[in-house]
């Protein structure tokens, strides 16, 4: 289970709500309300605190936030889910019940999770006796586990926890990696930012010539050229 630390730690990234919004193409005061809650205050009624969805891997510092990769991958995967349908309220309700049962803080960042894009699942195998049993999260009832199908297949899990988000799952030449360079986006095999190879080609001109300079294929430069001026056409 993670515990909130209140210190960037080696192995769990490192992003500001800004740069974790602009990986996630959401806006960062959407990230912020999800990660560290909210206060409202209706019209002609007593004011109010929504938490945050979950338990975030470092402390609240007012100066400097910063969120971990396995957030990222909560707030990613909570994306997507309001992306097909399911509001706030649901998705709240669903994230308690998982990480009750997972005993993680994370439950929306292990394989545990999945969907067959109606409902939300939870997936636990008894070790013991080998018996798999699927939990329907929002009605809280066993399902039928053939209906199931593994929603995030970009993902690449170190047993149960997510460890990797392949950017570009086909090739796997870009990845995010909590354990390398703070878990920002870099090239897989050369570990190369790909701002770094997005400002490079800005100011070379040339995908062939940058590629040559970092000694890197002209394919690689080419995804992380695509790759970044995706974030930049969302922001």
């Amino acid at each position: 289970m993670d515990m909130a630390t209140s210190h960037t730690s080696f192995g769990l990234g490192a992003y500001s709500p800004a740069e974790a919004a602009r990986l996630l193409k959401i806006s960062p005061t959407m990230l912020r309300r999800w990660v560290y809650g909210y206060s409202y205050k209706p019209i002609g009624r007593p004011a109010g605190m929504q938490p945050p969805l979950w338990q975030p891997q470092y402390d609240y510092d007012e100066d400097e936030p910063v969120i971990g990769f396995r957030d990222l991958i909560e707030a990613r995967t909570v994306r997507q889910l309001r992306r097909i349908g399911l509001g706030l309220p649901t998705i709240r309700q669903c994230l308690r019940t998982a990480a009750q049962i997972a005993g993680d803080t994370h439950p929306f960042s292990t394989r545990k999770l999945k969907t067959d894009g109606k409902r939300l699942y939870l997936e636990l195998l008894n070790e013991a006796d080998g018996v798999r049993t699927v939990i329907d999260l929002k009605q809280r009832q066993h399902a039928f586990a053939k209906v199931i199908e593994q929603t995030f297949l970009d993902l690449e899990f170190d047993g149960d926890v997510a460890a990797r988000w392949w950017l570009n799952p086909k090739d796997k030449t870009l990845v995010i990696d909590p354990e390398r360079s703070f878990g920002q986006p870099i090239t897989a095999n050369e570990g190369i930012p790909t701002s770094r190879l997005f400002e490079a080609v800005e100011a070379e001109g040339s995908e062939r010539r940058v590629a040559s300079l970092f000694g890197v294929p002209q394919r690689v430069v080419r995804d992380a050229l695509r790759y970044e001026e995706g974030l930049r056409a969302a922001a």
